[in-house]
């Protein structure tokens, strides 16, 4: 047998029912399961959860609320976690953290994007290490690309600028440097040269250091000087020659100079020029460019109020004592705390004492005696009234039944009075040095002026200041010592008065001083005795009887009113801040000249060599003195040179060698070098010969390089020289250091100028060995 059952309406509504109750039962747990894992910062189960519970139960606004807002908070927070990570170069955190939203907002694009940055990021960490590569090879300009391509990709990302900033200070250094010349020129060097052009000089520099010296075309060819330095450096040397010769100078690079008038057209041709800019931190802008108008002269500044910021175009020497003078002025501003406690004691005592007597005794007509208007009187009865009138004719009337009499009263005054109130202040007040500090404790009280111009009347309020007014002004010293200048008011109203007109006008009680103390830090000074002392006695007396010397305490009334006001100030300077001073050495510094600023004073320092400089240079010499040296071939006319004087020697003797000359040719000038080892052999003198100053107008110079162990002469006459026998040109005066061995002297190069033709080089090198006997 089969049994069907056929639902009907109200079966359907009832499973409709329980399906709905299912569903909002469910929707409850996982409405609670979201919150719980939002509790557990498991934002996407969060979400997940709470979206599903919106789900089952759609048209619950608390269930919709709770997922909109946790979903929209969970996003920002790992938006916020994933940015952070990847600013800190944390690319797994930062992919997890957009990955969490993704799983519940697939399409949300800001997470989309952040994974889009964390794989530039990647890209970008890579471009940094190879920019951090070109930088150690050195190749500037390769790094700064490598950089720009990594903040392109990853503007924020810390390493690469860091990198940037790196680049920019070294690209700015290398900007900003001016060329120097290498360790030749601080070699030191002994120049003679007797009315000598300046020109040969330089060239008999140039042979011994290989520093390259070019002139401008104004500089004079027939321009001469003499020159007798002995143990001093190069580069004081060349900046004595051209500042006696009103020359300068400008770097090249590390071997080459260029030499120009020292004129200010020349030196507007030739003078680079540097834009710098200098942020002030402490000091105004203004200030600083009337500082260094004042001090270096500049003329053109440029100040803006606006980044407390000043820019200069000037060359490298004005720049750099302007930066100087800059840190110098721009100090951090001391700064004190003040402790300030301010203490007004009042003291007051009353006492009042005694019997007080009414001292009235009145006689009225009583109330029963009433006077009407018409003169008819009423009896009644009642009490006296001294506003009764009384007509003449009722005076008859009177007598002792309407008559009454008013008694004095007596008071027993039993009273008294002490009063011990203080007002304490007690403010820190933080002020920087040289400012001034207010405090104002207490009232402004209207104070009310009337106009009256014609029929019109206009009032004016003012207001003044009543209470606890102070001044405080630090000086801060660099001993840690604090300069006060202090002001202190103290005032209270006595009394108002009403003025004719209406208006109300005050009586104020004031107590002030002034002055002006110097405390260490930390000291406590006490300043006191502003003293209002009051004493008031007042007494109510019964004629005679209160007159008595004893009893007339009985029959009077006495009151004894005292008051006393005391003020006190307690102030403690407590030190922040000092001045915090540059090192002695930067507080002086050299400025040039008048003319002309320098960082350095135009000096000649001398230069000694020690052992060590010795033995290196020795080892130097050796080497270049080696036969490495290239030969040369004497020509058709050269002339020809030897050398004449003695072979052997001993240490510590002093022996003088002389080099002759045998020539065909009219000359004019030669220049030499002389080579010599200076660990064996010390160049005490060189001479000029009988050559060139036959006549009396030859000239001669000569330079000693020790380091280096080369000796570079100028010879020349003015009219030129033939002399065909052999004559000595000069001689060289020396000392045997070395105990035993050889040693020589050489001349390296020659260069013989002739009159009307060219002269060829004699053979080269032309040496002397001296054999050193034990």
């Amino acid at each position: 047998m089969k049994l069907t059952v056929i639902p009907t309406i109200s079966s359907r509504l009832l499973c409709i029912f329980v399906a709905m109750l299912l569903a909002g039962c469910a929707a409850g747990f996982h409405h609670r399961d979201g919150m719980n894992a939002l509790a557990r910062q498991d934002f996407a189960t969060a979400v997940k959860e709470l979206e599903l519970a919106t789900k089952l139960k759609p048209n619950d606004i608390e269930f919709r609320r709770d997922w909109l807002k946790v979903r929209e908070s969970a996003t920002n927070k790992l938006l916020m976690t994933g940015g952070t990570a990847l600013s800190l170069g944390q690319t797994k955190e930062a992919v997890q953290a957009y990955q969490t939203i993704l799983q519940y907002d697939p399409e949300n694009p800001r997470a989309l994007a952040g994974k889009e940055d964390v794989l530039r990021f990647a890209s970008a960490k890579d471009e940094v290490l190879a920019a951090r590569e070109a930088l150690q090879r050195g190749e500037l300009v390769v790094a700064q690309e490598w950089v720009s391509r990594a903040l392109r990709n990853a503007p924020e990302m810390p390493a690469a600028r860091a990198l940037k900033r790196e680049l920019d200070t070294l690209q700015a250094k290398e900007v900003i440097s001016t060329p120097s010349l290498g360790a030749n020129y601080k070699k030191p060097i002994n120049l003679e040269f007797r009315d000598n052009s300046i020109k040969m000089i330089f060239d008999a520099l140039s042979r011994t250091t290989g520093i390259n010296f070019i002139f401008d075309r104004d500089v004079r060819n027939d321009q001469r000087t003499s020159v007798f330095l002995k143990g001093t450096s190069l580069d004081d040397a060349i900046d004595v020659i051209l500042s006696t010769n009103q020359l300068d100078k400008k770097v090249l690079n590390s071997t080459s100079v260029l030499i120009y008038p020292n004129t200010g057209q020349k030196q507007k041709e030739y003078q680079d020029l540097i834009v710098k800019a200098f942020y002030m931190a402490n000091v105004e802008a203004k200030n600083a460019a009337n500082m260094l108008k004042t001090v270096l002269k500049v003329k053109d500044i440029f100040v803006d109020d606006k980044y407390n910021m000043l820019i200069l175009r000037e060359n490298s020497e004005t720049i750099a004592l302007a930066e100087k003078l800059l840190n110098l002025h721009d100090l951090e501003e001391p700064e004190v705390m003040i402790d300030v406690e301010v203490l007004e004691i009042n003291r007051s005592s009353l006492l009042n004492l005694g019997l007080q007597v009414n001292s009235q005794f009145t006689v009225a007509p009583l109330n029963e005696l009433i006077i009407n208007s018409n003169g008819n009187g009423s009896v009644g009865n009642g009490t006296s009234s001294a506003s009764q009138t009384l007509r003449l004719n009722d005076m008859k009337r009177l007598n002792s039944d309407l008559l009454g009499i008013t008694m004095p009263s007596a008071t027993l005054n039993l009273k008294k009075t002490d009063g011990d109130a203080n007002l304490l202040a007690n403010p820190s007040i933080r002020v920087r040095d040289r400012e001034k500090a207010k405090i104002m404790i207490g009232d402004k009280v209207p104070v009310v002026t009337t106009t009256t111009t014609g029929n019109f009347v206009s009032e004016n309020i003012n207001y003044l200041d009543v209470g606890l007014k102070l001044e405080v002004e630090p000086n801060i010293h660099l001993r840690d010592e604090i300069g006060l200048k202090i002001s202190m008011e103290v005032s209270s109203l006595v009394s108002s008065i009403k003025t004719n007109n209406g208006s109300q006008a005050y009586q104020i009680g004031t107590r002030n001083f002034s002055s002006a103390l110097r405390l260490r830090d930390g000291e406590t000074q006490i300043l006191a005795g502003l003293i209002s002392d009051e004493d008031r006695s007042s007494a109510n007396r019964i004629p005679l009887l209160g007159d008595l010397p004893v009893l007339g305490r009985i029959f009077s009334n006495q009151s004894d009113n005292r008051q006393k006001t005391e003020i006190v100030l307690s102030i403690t300077p407590r030190l922040i801040r000092n001045i915090q001073r540059a090192s002695p050495s930067a507080e002086s510094f050299w400025s040039g000249t008048e003319t002309m600023l320098k960082n350095k004073a135009l000096t000649l320092r001398p230069v000694e060599s020690g052992d060590a400089a010795g033995k290196s240079a020795s080892a130097k010499s050796q080497t270049s003195n080696s036969p490495s040296i290239p030969t040369s071939v004497a020509g058709a006319n050269s002339p020809k040179i030897n050398w004449h004087g003695p072979s052997k020697a001993k240490k510590d003797d002093v022996q003088t060698l002389d080099l002759e000359i045998e020539s065909g040719q009219t000359l004019r000038a030669a220049s030499m070098q002389l080579s010599f080892n200076p660990a064996e052999i010390e160049i005490i003198a060189v001479k000029d010969g009988d050559y060139f100053s036959r006549n009396g107008k030859g000239n001669f110079g000569h330079s000693v390089d020790v380091p280096s162990g080369r000796v570079s002469i100028g010879l020349g006459n003015s009219e030129g020289v033939q002399i065909k026998e052999k004559t000595k040109l000069l001689s060289v005066t020396y000392k045997v250091l070395r105990s035993a061995g050889e040693t020589e002297i050489g001349v390296l190069g020659m260069t013989p100028i002739g009159v009307n033709q060219a002269v060829d080089r004699p053979a080269l090198p032309q040496i002397h060995k001296l054999q050193i006997e034990p």
